[in-house]
């Protein structure tokens, strides 16, 4: 893994040019290199990513063509239901002489 340089010393400088004590700016700069150490090593390597998921592995799961079919079917059922409550009220109306 490529390591990120981190110039301590630069940025103590830095800090202490724009007005922090010396031992607040190393302090400082201590604290942000650790930071990047701590960052760094909780990255995944390859290593670690082996026996995940594959793209073989996700084969057998959901497309957006199935999703996008079961959509186009639930919206057919929307307008049976639709039209089946309208028959059932039209004969509700006839039944009880209304219509």
């Amino acid at each position: 893994m490529n390591a990120v340089a981190f110039d301590t010393l630069s940025a103590a400088r830095e800090l202490e040019a724009a007005g922090i004590e010396r031992r607040q700016a190393e302090a400082i700069a201590g604290t942000v290199r650790q930071a990047t150490i701590a960052d760094r090593e909780a990255l995944a390597t390859k290593a670690d990513l082996v026996g995940l998921a594959t793209k073989a592995d996700l084969a057998g799961l959901v497309t957006k063509a199935d999703l996008a079919a079961v959509r186009s079917e639930l919206a057919t059922i929307r307008w049976s239901i639709g039209l089946l409550a309208a028959f059932m009220f039209a004969i509700g109306l006839r039944l009880f002489g209304l219509f």
